[in-house]
């Protein structure tokens, strides 16, 4: 899971280390402002984050052609 790119709270997240317990997983913020104006580190528990819906749900826009 380390790694992993997550929403937390509508941002980008990627997630850096867990531990045991509420709040166990540590974000760091995958997007912000240039020059780091809007980064960030937040605690959140695993309940809490899911999934890009970008990266995981397929699209039918690639057409295969055989030779």
């Amino acid at each position: 899971m380390n790694g992993e790119e997550v929403l937390y709270d509508g941002r980008r997240y990627v997630i850096t280390s867990q531990t045991d317990g509420p709040n166990g997983v540590r974000l760091v913020a995958a997007s912000g402002e240039r020059y780091g104006q809007q980064l960030g580190i937040v605690y959140a528990d695993a309940s809490e984050l899911s999934p890009i819906e970008s990266y995981t749900t397929p699209r039918a826009d690639t057409d295969i052609t055989k030779r």
